[in-house]
């Protein structure tokens, strides 16, 4: 494979590959979603006859949990053309009309519950963060309004759960309960400054996820009674797995504890603390039902697959799944986790995916994870993968302010952001030169990744030969002004109030810097990352005369739900890197 065309080809092979997840079971149903039609959507899968209807059509957002005394799917859908106006809708798993809930104008939903009657929704209008409930067939009514970050993770029993940062610390997260009936809303820690999340029902009994009591661990709190405890598990085999964060966890239908542990990027799943049997790499949800288990699972090397496990027996099959494209396969090699030392001696851990098809050294891309409270694990991610198949290796640092590595060293961006990571990240292209690995190098991110390649090429220019930025942040004082209430409280907890940074961290302060090309892809219409302080960045590099490219992706938002938009953002990639990196026509060799 030599030529351009079909360097793209392959590319577009990876991005239509079909991808699944499980939401639930409930009627004799499996519901997932898939982008197997070219956009995120809901379907069901009979689990007698094996086959399958489409539930909702357009793509879909934040999905609620199924559940097994209702036949119907909650979920919110942008209505706004990529600008992450929400409505939420339901509809029933045998592949009804889609019906919308009605009583709440259009905005930015990023939580939403439902117990199979009442559904609790957390949401964001341009000046407050919104707690409201409604009723399928029913009108929606708001019941709480902040400034704060609230997020509804479960509701049961007369009372919505969930967690934010309420006290004021922008480096804790505490839990809240919400009565419906005293519309009173109650915060709870079991420590002060600790991080505390996503508390699940079991009747009176939360249970959640805590840095309260030393390394994260799951704990189970009564709300009658007041009283915090360890789960109470019939298993020992999740005994001697020292993990560092808690992927997912929830209660079965008759009130075991189920949970997905994770430590270096990869994960292992557990029932009642019995394992569930399942290939190397990352499980991203877990669905139990009955003796069988629901989970999704990738890898580096893998697609998103969902598989079903006898938890008795221990066997296990793919229920819903594509394999790699051959030449594809062909040319991603092996994926392996290094662990490198910054600028300050902090220890790093990285991904690490070569490419069959480059030299050694050859050709690299450190590419950048968004967030930037988010990692790079043992997980699909197909830019990773079509980097490796274009014949790129590929370094994914886990820099400094990445969950899975404990708290600690969560917490340590805050206030700091485009510093200590900016290091990271430099030191992660610095490593792939000495370990033999690359002899060029670019830089490559979505989102907060977008930010971090646009800083690292303006402050940093020397270190690269060229980059590609996705959904970046130029200029955060604009941003700022520009955010809604959550995005707002956002960047007030990533910065912890000091904004007195924001120039002092924003790109658009170092452009004149900028000395390797750099291709710049962003949709018209994000609204988290708005492209408005972008064009103003590329006004500087036009009278700067600097060597870039623009690509805007119109009636897109930052969210990618289609397959043909996600093609917009990796195949302008894929050609600027074919011109700038493979051919040596960019900045530093």
């Amino acid at each position: 494979m030599t030529g351009a065309w079909e360097r793209l080809r392959l590319v577009e092979s990876l991005v239509k590959l079909p991808l699944y997840s499980a939401v639930g079971v409930t009627s004799g149903r499996l519901v997932y979603s898939s982008n197997v039609e070219g956009v995120r959507d809901l379907w069901s899968l009979d689990l007698s006859t094996g086959s399958s209807v489409r539930l909702t059509r357009g793509g879909v957002s934040a999905v609620a949990a199924v559940r097994p005394n209702s036949p119907l799917v909650v979920y919110a859908k942008d209505v706004g053309a990529g600008r992450e106006l929400h409505q939420v809708f339901c509809v029933d798993v045998w592949g009804g009309e889609e019906r919308a809930i009605e009583g709440m104008e259009p905005r930015r939903v990023f939580g939403v519950e439902f117990d199979g009657e009442i559904v609790a929704v957390s949401a964001a209008s341009e000046r407050s963060v919104e707690l409201w409930v409604m009723r399928p067939g029913g009108e929606a009514e708001r019941v709480h309004k902040t400034r704060s970050i609230i997020v509804v993770s479960d509701v049961g029993g007369g009372k919505v759960v969930g967690h934010g940062v309420l006290r004021g610390d922008p480096r804790a997260f505490e839990l809240f309960v919400f009565d419906l009936e005293s519309l009173e809303l109650e915060v709870f820690t079991p420590r002060e400054g600790s991080l505390n999340r996503a508390p699940r029902l079991w009747g009176s009994k939360l249970l959640f996820a805590t840095t309260a009591f030393g390394r994260e661990r799951l704990v189970v709190y009564d709300l009658e009674t007041k009283e915090l405890a360890e789960p109470e598990l019939r298993y020992r085999d999740h005994e001697g797995y020292d993990f560092t964060e808690y992927v997912t966890y929830g209660w079965t239908a008759d009130g075991r504890v189920w949970f997905v542990g994770k430590r270096d990027g990869r994960t292992r799943a557990f029932v009642d603390g019995r394992e569930v049997p399942l290939p190397e790499g990352c499980v991203t949800n877990l669905v139990p039902a009955g003796s069988r288990v629901y989970a999704t699972h990738s890898s580096l090397a893998s697609p998103h697959s969902v598989y079903e496990v006898d938890l008795e027996s221990g066997k296990r099959r793919v229920l819903l799944g594509a394999e790699l494209p051959r030449e594809a396969a062909e040319r991603i090699g092996r994926a392996y986790m290094v662990r490198y030392k910054s600028a300050d001696g902090l220890e790093v851990p990285a991904f690490v995916v070569e490419s069959r098809a480059a030299p050694r050294p050859g050709p690299t891309v450190v590419y950048v994870h968004g967030g930037p409270w988010a990692d790079v694990a043992d997980s699909w991610n197909v830019m990773i993968a079509s980097l490796a198949a274009l014949g790129y290796h590929v370094v994914a640092p886990n820099f400094r302010g990445s969950t899975g590595y404990g708290e600690e060293f969560r917490r340590m961006i805050i206030g700091d952001p485009g510093g200590g990571d900016l290091a990271d990240v430099v030191s992660a292209a610095e490593w792939a030169r000495a370990s033999g690995l690359a002899d060029r190098v670019a830089i490559m991110g979505y989102s907060y990744g977008g930010y971090m390649t646009l800083l690292a090429l303006t402050k940093r220019p020397d270190v690269w030969s060229a980059g590609c930025a996705g959904a970046g942040i130029a200029d955060w004082e604009e941003m700022y002004e520009l955010s809604d209430a959550l995005y707002k409280s956002f960047i007030g907890v990533l910065f912890a109030g000091r904004s007195e940074l924001f120039r002092e961290r924003s790109p658009i302060t170092y452009v004149e810097g900028l000395k390797a090309p750099v291709c710049i892809v962003h949709p018209q219409n994000d609204t988290r990352t708005p492209l408005r302080p972008v064009l103003r960045l590329v006004e500087r590099l036009l009278e700067l005369g600097k060597t870039f490219e623009l690509h805007v992706i119109p009636d897109a938002g930052h969210a990618i739900v289609k397959v043909e938009d996600a093609l917009k953002v990796l195949l302008p990639m894929a050609l600027f890197l074919d011109r700038y990196l493979r051919s040596g026509g960019g900045g530093r060799g």
